[in-house]
């Protein structure tokens, strides 16, 4: 299947829009957070991650970038898990956005490297 530049690009752009979407609902449906701590949460523990993903955008194959959030966005859906759902153990302040931080960014680098493999192994071909 071929696939132009410019809708891989939608693609990759959608998948960084559901990263931030997840955040949005994390960061206002759980914290209760105004947009100005919302800005600086996303600044701090999702845009570092996201790094791969926007580099991505630039490549000649942009479906990296939903590689890229494939594997990070797990991290986000755990950190809510622990922030959310998971009956509080007490003592101190949260520190599930710290996998987040360790462990999103080279995910997400795994994810986008691994997402030409992929694509080719799946006859995925990107058009200039």
């Amino acid at each position: 299947m071929r696939i132009r530049r410019p809708r891989a690009r939608l693609a990759g752009i959608l998948a960084i829009t559901v990263v931030i979407a997840l955040q949005a609902v994390l960061g206002f449906g759980c914290h209760g957070q105004d947009l100005r701590r919302f800005a600086i949460g996303l600044g701090v523990f999702v845009l570092p991650p996201l790094l791969p993903a926007l580099v991505s955008l630039a490549t000649a194959n942009p479906l990296r970038a939903v590689g890229a959030c494939a594997l990070f966005a797990p991290w986000l859906l755990w950190a809510g898990y622990v922030d959310c759902i998971r009956p509080d153990a007490g003592g101190g302040a949260s520190m599930a956005y710290v996998p987040v931080l360790l462990y999103g960014f080279p995910s997400a680098v795994l994810g986008a490297l691994l997402a030409g493999p992929v694509c080719r192994r799946l006859g995925i071909a990107i058009d200039p």
